[in-house]
């Protein structure tokens, strides 16, 4: 899987020009359509969304590499193992990062016709910058799954495996983006998030798995050839 740096440039730009345009005028409209008709569409986001839970892929990557590098060496599939594990192990660190700083509130703080809308990050300046940080951080102390909706956590991962499976079976790869694209819908569904912290999360799941896979791209197409 090959992407040219301006190509990645050029990806990241649009990606958060989206996110943006998104934020002001299509999260709000698109959240309360899925708060309003909620049956069906919640049960099937959730059974859908299991698949973006980082777990699933994090243990069989850590497990797999130390099967094959010391109880049945084969270096072709310990670092496959290894690839799996690193991109889902560094793109979820960088999530939670990510969510702890902006502290965006779930589609939750726009229901039964509340107004909670928005990030933590960008509110409250007349507090002081001490007084700023002390105030975000204890309100996701409290809350900690109320605000952490951007980016997606879900969509991160599910695009992070996106990348593995491009690299793994490239023939394949249109069929790995529709995968992701469904289980970052699915997180609308569910209620979950707003439209731009699925395209967030799919930015980091991409880029960040891509700086993994050209740190170990050496290693990966070497074990290919000898395999």
């Amino acid at each position: 899987m090959n992407c040219s740096k301006p190509q990645c440039i050029t990806f990241s730009i649009l990606s958060i020009l989206f996110i943006i345009f998104s934020y002001f005028y299509l999260d709000r409209n698109i959240a309360v359509y899925f708060i309003h008709h909620r049956h069906p569409y919640k049960e099937i986001g959730d059974i859908i969304s299991i698949a973006g839970q980082s777990q699933w892929y994090i243990v069989p990557g850590l497990f797999g590499f130390l099967f094959y590098k010391y109880y049945k060496p084969n270096l072709k599939y310990a670092y496959r193992f290894l690839f799996l594990f690193n991109v889902n192990v560094f793109s979820g660190v960088l999530s939670i990062i990510l969510k702890t700083l902006f502290g965006r509130i779930r589609p939750w703080g726009i229901e039964n016709g509340h107004h909670q809308y928005g990030f933590l990050l960008f509110e409250h300046f007349n507090l002081g910058l001490f007084g700023k940080l002390e105030y975000q951080f204890d309100a996701i102390k409290h809350a900690t799954a109320t605000y952490a909706s951007f980016p997606s956590g879900h969509a991160t991962t599910i695009f992070s495996m996106f990348v593995f499976m491009s690299v793994m079976l490239p023939k394949y790869k249109y069929l790995w983006l529709l995968c992701a694209i469904a289980v970052g819908i699915a997180r609308l569904f569910a209620d979950d998030h707003f439209l731009s912290d699925i395209v967030g999360g799919a930015l980091l799941g991409i880029t960040s798995s891509m700086y993994v896979y050209y740190k170990m791209k050496d290693k990966l197409e070497l074990n290919q050839a000898n395999g």
